[in-house]
């Protein structure tokens, strides 16, 4: 069973996962506010993130770890996606 801060850390995660997603959009959309570096550092602290289930990372339960994998793997897709398009 997963612990309270496991489930706040994935909590954590899908809230950053989907500022990225916002300014991905802001990005396309050309919005001045919204830079590159801004992008690259989402990305960077979700990366961040999602290798805590790495094995030299905390200690989580197996269905935590399963749940940053696949969250690791949607921002890889993202990142993929907006690579695509520039």
């Amino acid at each position: 069973m997963e612990k309270n801060w496991e489930q706040a850390l994935i909590a954590v995660i899908e809230r950053e996962l989907a500022q990225l997603e916002w300014l991905i959009k802001c990005e396309r959309a050309g919005e001045d506010d919204v830079e590159r570096g801004d992008v690259h550092a989402q990305i960077d602290r979700l990366g961040g993130l999602t290798d805590l289930a790495d094995p030299e990372g905390l200690p989580v339960s197996e269905t935590t770890a399963a749940r940053l994998r696949q969250l690791n793997e949607v921002v890889m897709g993202m990142v993929r996606s907006r690579l695509s398009n520039i």
